[in-house]
């Protein structure tokens, strides 16, 4: 055949650029991987792969061979030639058969000219690195057929490195299968924020902020290239080192003419039609793809394009279903869409794009395009569509995302859009802010058309009054604009029905009518329908908090058992198993039945329960409250200041409000009363609202700290806060924390030594918490109200029943076992002898006092003695009592 001219430059190996940052781990894998038949570096422009290989090569011993590519090479037997001829830059004698097929007269067979070069390389007398750079200019079938032979029998001298943009048509399943492949991709080449801050100090000669390192850093997404151009804008700006102007981005002149000649110029034009049409969304998958092509509907084309790495696109799921572009590579491609699109077609992408998201309940990313498509009414009419479903399914993250997705005057000027906005408080707990906008939706509804929707949220916005009532203790409007409400609501709003019948019912429990409140909730619970989660769940956790805001213990746990029965690992029954764990735990708790609330209540806030922020919120507070009465302190501290971090993460405010109460009370009891001081000196109570329904009150914590403080102007201070509590309380028959409020005026009483006051409030607390069995109520108040139960345990101050007497005992032996968990392990252990504590272990195994003598080799007496001495140590009075206290006080781990 007639001769080839050989361009040399192609075989020469690329010169390492001054400002190259060496990256160990590549040149690493690099290296690893030279024992291999194939190494492949796959990664789109500008991810400097030449570069890294070229500074490879020259650092590392052994013969290596380069061939920069071209589209020209593309013909099997120029290809061939130059394969052999830069072979022969390395080893002059390489391929001399292959070369002589070549220099023949006649056409040799392409079969026997393969042969003949895998003989050759077999023949190889040393190692070689042959890189092939630019494979993806090859597009001939023959070349990749000849290169997979070569592969499915590898010279053991010869390792092939293949640089391209995109995975090259060869066996690579195969060689997978076989080890025989080392592969580098985009992800391996990104820069690191640190290997940006070096590549910018080196080209611009200056230090970079970290604030403005972060920009680059986000803008440039570890891409080499755009750091390059981002360091050649600052260094033209002398005089401002750190800030761009204009700021950075896809439409920068020097990013936009690299797109233009280094990405779109080898594409075609149906890929760069595809390539602005998708730049419209943040994310994109085959079926989206083909929902804004239209009647194209080419999708599976472009993602395999995609998917080959070619394009400057980013995988964003392990099954690489979606992808997105690169951020300056977005911008670039929107700039140009916006140049060469008319607005029209762009609106339909948008439109086309915005019914696939819906379709597919993507909300969050549907807003967005009906934004751009058909601006903000159309988007606020979308969320009106789907906002009361996402209510009933509790996604109220979701709701709030959209809603913050709209621009503020839209939903301000929308009563749809602003009940969702309302009822989202409600679920936060947010009702001081709830009446000015329920305000507002009824000016707005004032001058709206008297159809079925303005109608319907007229209906829901007095179910939200209703319960704004009710909180501020007027039971009887709560009532009337509840059963209003009930008279003309839908059954589809079954949420705000439910809420409407949970205040009927908390209204007749405020007025004294405990019997008809829970009549009216069992009615309703009888003929709920609809969604459970929405419905009936909301009807049972109303009926549940009556019950402990009537301190009934007993018809707590007894409805508690009736739907959230504790069997196996699971509660079955209506609604959330963690809120009935929440109810059971919290019985439990209060009865002193600490190792049973710590079993019932850990699980709900295992992983894998996914209980609502709420209840998880809730559930730490209890069992917070069970580790610190069983002595584990610490543990205690680390859960409730977890749950505040999360609360202060997520911004809410009213339960966290609750938190650092919580967090407070703690404090107090763990003697850190400075920090209980300085929440307090911090606390902003505001309105004060006295439907005081979870396991504690902020205000009541208030109050316990001024006690503790014992200043005559704290003690006056809690004094008035404590008698404004009583009042109201009584006034709502909320006879839970009415028995706190007299316990805690007793016991200011008793700190002033008004013993005859103080023993006539701790009776009339004993007598209304006695029914419900209340123990841990006044254990948490702390060792300064034992003097005053001790006198009612003697008659004082109760008139009466012997049965008093007996609850007192119980409760004034819950504060022995509890200063017996304060007294600590360690003094216990000290306590206890080297012997005794050994043979604690052996009652906790279940030894009898002969099997223990017959262990120990000791008298049954010596036994006897030691076992007497245990129980009057730890104040018990059997084994098992005193192996619970051993258990709680964690000795025998070193007995």
């Amino acid at each position: 055949m007639p001769s080839l001219q050989i361009v040399r430059s192609k075989l020469q190996r690329p010169r390492e650029s001054g400002d190259f940052i060496a990256r160990s781990e590549l040149l690493a894998l690099l290296e690893a991987g030279s024992n291999r038949p194939l190494t492949l570096l796959v990664a789109p422009a500008g991810y400097g792969k030449t570069a890294l290989v070229a500074h490879w090569l020259a650092g590392r011993n052994g013969l290596a061979a380069w061939l920069s590519l071209d589209r020209d090479d593309s013909d099997p037997i120029v290809f061939i030639h130059y394969l052999a001829t830069a072979l022969r830059t390395a080893v002059p004698d390489a391929c001399a058969e292959t070369l002589a097929h070549l220099d023949a007269v006649q056409q040799v067979p392409w079969a026997l000219l393969a042969g003949s070069l895998s003989n050759d390389l077999a023949a190889l007398p040393v190692p070689l690195v042959l890189v092939l750079d630019n494979y993806h200019h090859i597009d001939s079938p023959p070349i990749h057929a000849l290169l997979d032979r070569l592969l499915a029998h590898p010279a053991s001298a010869l390792h092939l490195l293949l640089i391209a943009r995109h995975d090259p048509p060869l066996s690579l399943g195969a060689l997978r299968v076989r080890e025989e492949v080392n592969e580098i991709r985009m992800r391996d080449l990104q820069l690191s924020q640190r290997e940006t801050a070096i590549l910018l100090e080196r080209c611009t000669g200056h230090p970079i902020s970290a604030a403005a390192l972060d920009r680059l850093q986000t803008c440039c997404e570890g891409w080499p290239v755009g750091v390059r151009l981002a360091a050649r804008a600052l260094r033209r700006q002398r005089d401002v080192v750190d800030v761009l102007e204009p700021p950075f981005s896809g439409s920068t002149r020097e990013v936009e003419q690299y797109f233009f000649e280094e990405v779109l110029a080898g594409q075609s034009v149906t890929t760069r039609d595809y390539l602005l049409r998708t730049s419209i969304l943040d994310r994109f998958c085959e079926p989206l793809c083909n929902a804004i092509l239209g009647e194209v509907r080419d999708g599976h084309s472009f993602m395999q394009w995609v998917s080959s790495g070619s394009l400057l696109c980013i995988a964003i799921d392990d099954h690489l279903n979606w992808y997105r572009h690169l951020r300056l590579f977005r911008e670039f491609l929107q700039r140009q869409l916006d140049l060469h699109y008319p607005a029209s077609e762009i609106a339909e992408l948008h439109r086309r794009a915005a019914a696939w998201f819906e379709t597919q309940d993507l909300l969050e990313e549907a807003i967005p395009q009906v934004l751009a498509a058909a601006g903000a009414t159309a988007a606020g009419h979308l969320l009106v569509r789907h906002g009361r479903r996402l209510l009933n399914q509790e996604q109220r993250p979701r709701l709030e995302r959209c809603l913050r997705l709209l621009p503020p005057d839209t939903v301000e000027e929308k009563p749809e859009l602003l009940l969702l906005k309302a009822w989202l408080m409600y679920h936060q707990g947010r009702h001081v802010e709830t009446p000015s906008l329920l305000d507002r939706i009824e000016v707005l509804l004032e001058s709206a058309a008297d159809d079925l929707p303005a109608a319907a949220v007229r209906d829901n916005v007095l179910a939200l009054r209703s319960l704004q009532h009710y909180l501020e203790g007027q039971a009887d409007m709560a009532t009337r604009a509840a059963e209003q409400a009930l008279q003309s609501l839908p059954k589809e709003y079954a949420q705000a029905r439910v809420l409407a019948q949970a205040v009927i019912a908390g209204a007749r429990q405020m007025c004294g009518d405990l019997v008809g409140a829970r009549q009216s909730l069992h009615a309703e619970l009888a003929r709920a329908s609809g969604p459970v989660d929405v419905c009936q769940a909301p009807l049972l956790a109303a009926l549940c908090f009556i019950d402990w805001m009537a301190a009934d213990l007993s018809a707590l746990k007894w409805t508690a058992n009736q739907h959230y029965p504790l069997c196996g690992d699971r509660l079955p029954g209506v609604g959330s198993p963690v809120l009935g764990r929440y109810f059971h735990g919290l019985v439990q708790y209060q009865r002193n039945e600490l190792a049973l609330a710590e079993a019932t209540l850990l699980p709900a806030l295992a992983p894998g329960s996914a209980p609502r922020p709420g209840y998880r919120t809730e559930v730490s507070f209890v069992l917070s409250a069970v580790y610190q009465a069983l002595g584990q302190t610490d543990l205690a501290r680390e859960l409730v200041d977890t749950v505040c971090e999360h609360l202060r993460r997520s911004g809410n405010s009213p339960a966290l409000f609750r938190a650092h109460a919580c967090q407070a009370d703690l404090a107090l009891r763990q003697g850190r009363t400075d920090a209980a001081r300085e929440w307090a000196r911090n606390f902003d109570p505001g309105p004060i609202q006295f439907v005081y329904r979870f396991s504690n009150a902020p205000h009541l914590t208030l109050a316990r700290v001024w006690i503790a403080e014992g200043s005559a102007e704290s003690h006056e201070q809690a004094t008035r806060l404590l008698q404004l509590l009583e009042t109201e309380l009584m006034a709502r028959h909320n006879v839970r924390f009415l028995i706190e409020v007299l316990a805690l005026k007793a016991l200011l009483r008793h700190l002033h030594g008004e013993e005859t006051a103080a023993c006539e409030l701790l009776g009339r607390a004993v007598v209304l918490a006695q029914p419900g069995g209340f123990i841990r109520l006044f254990v948490d108040l702390g060792q300064e109200l034992v003097p005053p139960l001790k006198r009612l345990q003697t008659g004082q101050g109760i008139v009466g029943h012997a049965a008093h007497v007996r609850y007192v005992g119980q409760i004034l032996a819950a504060f022995n076992d509890d200063w017996l968990v304060n007294a600590g392990r360690q003094q216990m252990a000290a306590d206890l002898t080297r012997r005794e504590l050994k043979i604690l272990k052996l009652l906790a195994v279940r030894l009898s006092n002969i099997e223990i003598s017959e262990e120990l080799c000791i008298s049954r007496a010596t036994v006897k003695r030691h076992t007497q001495n245990i129980y009057r140590k730890l104040r018990a009075s059997s084994r098992r009592e005193a192996v619970f206290k051993a258990r709680t006080l964690n000795l025998l781990v070193d007995a």
